[in-house]
């Protein structure tokens, strides 16, 4: 009879192990599901700072848009744009389906680069998937970084593809290349990444078709770089500026930024990254190293994104973290049972507790450990998936007031809203015959004393507009969250 119960779970691992194509579609159905919950949890508000602040309102203002974003790499979200305006689909849709099949796509290149290059079998390959896909750092990047997310899955495949060189046949070449420079025009960060990459590459395996082929890219990502040569001109002329850009780029933030997401990866990452043969990853670790301490030779600046090195980094070690936990395992250095299944198992819980409580928990809950560390962390990113640029009670809380300001017997026709930059996307979907105001310091731009009358949108939890003394000051509405004040000029 014991035999009998153990029949089923035997057979079960004898398909995991021994059939690819299933474990395919395990791990793509693992990621599909897990960056899906986050989705319907929030429902009915978009998740993502981006999301709600750069996408939906260019999607469904796209004309109006576009000579500001053709010098920003705008080919993820035109490419969203043409399906939406194809499938005749709202784009919160697009949106939402196209990053969680990215996600899916993203982990499938994961399990293949475990297949391959790597050379586990399929059991081992599903763990190195899983745990990658449950890091913090790809959560957070898949969160609001859609364009980010297309590009690091197109060039951890383009790599994979690359270290073949020189066993690849032409066809795949033929693929290779136009994935690559799809990579380097949606994202100007992860495109330096992957030529940069692609050109070391080329100098350690010395493959003259490889020299081709990057030449070639380069060339596309140059120019990509030529069209939007005023704003990196803009912004690397203050490098040098002594005051500093940005306060939350700290040494103390970014360090506290850099340990939680990379800590608990190291001791297995040192072993993976030892143990291992994948030349062609250890590139962009090191180079996104590199762009992580960026901010000790340019403390003053933040042009160059440390934050966003920290992140990239994190996804690149935690291939070599897992990697380095299946080397542990299968070698018996980690053997908490005497089944390697079960080991597999218990090394990777943790981390899915970890990645489904960031994806899945309220912005205050107690069970995301990240919380801790909110204080340093939150100006690079959230503490939840549970959030887009304010949490989901406060979009409740602020539809309520937008509402309420729509209707002119409340306030008059062509009224001018000041409030948070972190409203705009909310208040351009959503706020009807009136003008949305911001800027980088409103207690400044009310001193100008550019406008007689206007009205004043607080979050009651941080209110950061300092009245000048010459405004009258009438509070018009409140709830939960916010309040609005009527402010008049004293003449």
């Amino acid at each position: 009879m014991k035999y009998t119960n153990k029949v089923p779970i035997l057979q079960v691992k004898s398909t995991i192990t021994n059939s690819n194509n299933f474990s395919y579609i395990i791990v793509f159905s693992v990621a599909v599901i897990l960056r899906l919950i986050p989705e319907i949890l929030a429902q009915p508000y978009p998740i993502g700072y981006d999301v709600i602040n750069y996408y939906l309102p260019i999607l469904k203002n796209f004309d109006d848009y576009w000579l500001e974003i053709s010098n920003q790499f705008p080919l993820y979200v035109s490419l969203l744009y043409a399906i939406s305006e194809v499938f005749r689909v709202e784009p919160r849709i697009i949106i939402s389906s196209s990053i969680v099949f990215v996600f899916g796509l993203f982990s499938l290149v994961i399990f293949s680069i475990s297949r391959n290059l790597l050379h586990l079998n399929n059991l081992q390959s599903i763990f190195l998937a899983m745990f990658v896909i449950f890091q913090i750092s790809v959560l957070r990047t898949s969160w609001d970084l859609h364009k980010d997310m297309l590009a690091i899955t197109l060039t951890f495949f383009c790599l994979s593809c690359v270290s073949r060189i020189p066993n690849l046949s032409k066809k795949m070449i033929a693929v290779i290349v136009p994935l690559s420079i799809i990579s380097v025009l949606a994202d100007r960060m992860v495109g330096f990444l992957l030529s940069l990459s692609f050109i070391v590459s080329t100098f350690v395996k010395r493959d003259r078709l490889l020299a081709y082929m990057v030449i070639f890219i380069i060339l596309v990502y140059g120019i990509s770089l030529v069209a939007n040569f005023d704003t990196i001109s803009s912004n690397l002329k203050l490098v040098g500026s002594k005051d500093k850009i940005n306060e939350i780029y700290n040494p103390v933030n970014l360090i506290v930024l850099f340990l939680v997401m990379n800590a608990i990866l190291l001791p297995s990452g040192l072993v993976g990254l030892i143990k291992s043969k994948l030349i062609i990853f250890k590139i962009p670790l090191l180079i996104s190293l590199i762009g992580s301490f960026t901010w000790i030779v340019f403390p003053n600046t933040s042009v160059f994104l440390p934050d966003r090195w920290i992140v990239i980094f994190s996804i690149f070690l935690s291939l070599f973290s897992g990697y380095g936990f299946i080397t542990l395992i299968e070698n018996r250095h980690i053997a908490i049972s005497n089944k390697k299944f079960n080991n597999y198992l218990i090394i990777l819980i943790p981390f899915i507790f970890l990645g489904t409580a960031f994806a899945a928990s309220p912005n205050n809950s107690y069970i995301n450990v990240y919380g801790a560390f909110h204080q340093f962390m939150g100006p690079y990113g959230p503490l939840t998936m549970q959030y887009n640029s304010i949490s989901l009670p406060e979009s409740r809380s602020l539809l309520s007031v937008i509402d309420w300001i729509n209707n002119n017997t409340n306030t008059p026709e062509g009224s001018v809203i000041m409030g948070s930059k972190h409203l705009r996307g909310w208040m351009e979907l959503e706020l009807k015959g009136s003008t949305f105001l911001f800027a980088d310091n409103n207690t400044r731009l009310l001193e100008s004393n550019k406008y007689r009358e206007l009205y004043l949108l607080e979050l009651n939890s941080r209110p950061a507009t300092e009245i000048p003394e010459n405004y009258l000051q009438t509070l018009s509405h409140n709830n939960t969250d916010f309040s609005l004040y009527h402010l008049k000029r004293i003449e």
